[in-house]
């Protein structure tokens, strides 16, 4: 199981990359806006808050990875659901899924958010998958 300082980090770097992103999509769309790109009544707070709920949903789910008894598919298919769960209900609240833009634009939203969760967890499975194949060599030649 995770340790508290375990988890703190991995839902630290959860927010810090929800935060990144945020700041990414204003910044394209202040310029698809050519600057004129504002908000009122606390949008930008409450868009703030909704990053931190989504860093919150993907980064405390990690501890599934550490259950011995809880298969390695089994666990992603549970984190990513939490995560994407708590996400979209964040982004119905905030307005991140554009559906005053129609049918297609929301299609658009989800299904690149899909994409964006499941690239990030991609890459956190390599990096992690990586780094137990460099423990193990170490090891190896440790012991060998």
């Amino acid at each position: 199981m995770k340790t508290g300082k375990e988890i703190f980090r991995t839902v630290v770097i959860s927010i810090m990359m929800s935060m990144g992103i945020f700041v990414i999509v204003g910044v394209v769309f202040d310029v698809i806006n050519h600057g004129e790109f504002s908000m009122s009544g606390y949008a930008f707070t409450k868009m703030a808050l909704a990053c931190v709920a989504t860093g919150l949903g993907f980064g405390v789910p990690t501890f599934l990875y550490k259950a011995e008894r809880m298969p390695m598919p089994l666990a992603a298919v549970i984190h990513l659901g939490i995560g994407l769960a708590v996400y979209f209900f964040a982004a119905s609240k905030v307005g991140w899924i554009p559906v005053q833009a129609g049918t297609l634009a929301c299609v658009i939203s989800v299904a690149g958010m899909v994409l964006i969760s499941i690239l990030i967890w991609l890459g956190f499975m390599k990096y992690n998958r990586d780094m137990a194949a460099r423990i193990n060599e170490a090891l190896e030649k440790r012991n060998g």
